[in-house]
């Protein structure tokens, strides 16, 4: 099993590689997952490898998912939200400005085959709102929040 994905969030590109390695008389079977993130100019923000055992994956994540979380609200720009445990963004709450929702629309509809989820929440990173926040404009905006590049058909 041979894996690779690149990602842009917010303002940095974050790309992941995996391979698997099958088991050994000595050693189980693993995957060996290459992580790095960098930065508009190319400078590294993030780099890491992990060698998992398969049976170790769901654990694995989990631990890795919780202290991720953890740590980037620690560090996070701005203040917790309510007691929710989960940072706001720092444009959560506020009203849509015509000039953000404009680019919103002309994002999405020239992101034609990524998947929504995937770019709701880079949009979210991007507009400095929830994922809620942005699924919820975009039919306001006549786009399909289903679908990348499409427009809402006309009632």
């Amino acid at each position: 099993m041979d894996f690779r994905n690149e990602v842009r969030v917010g303002q940095h590109i974050y790309g992941v590689t995996a391979k698997g390695e099958p088991a050994s008389e000595d050693q189980p079977a693993t995957v060996a997952v290459e992580f790095t993130g960098a930065d508009a100019d190319g400078r590294v923000v993030a780099e890491g490898n992990l060698l998992i055992t398969i049976d170790g994956l769901v654990d694995a994540n989990a631990f890795l998912a919780q202290t991720l979380d953890g740590l980037a609200a620690l560090h996070a720009p701005w203040a917790t939200g309510r007691g929710r445990g989960r940072p706001r963004p720092p444009n959560a709450g506020r009203p849509w400005t015509e000039a953000d929702g404009e680019r919103l629309r002309e994002r999405w509809l020239s992101s034609v085959g990524e998947t929504a989820s995937r770019l709701i929440g880079e949009l979210g990173e991007e507009f400095g709102r929830t994922r809620g926040a942005v699924r919820a404009q975009l039919p306001r905006l006549g786009c399909d929040p289903d679908v990348p590049g499409r427009v809402l058909a006309a009632a």
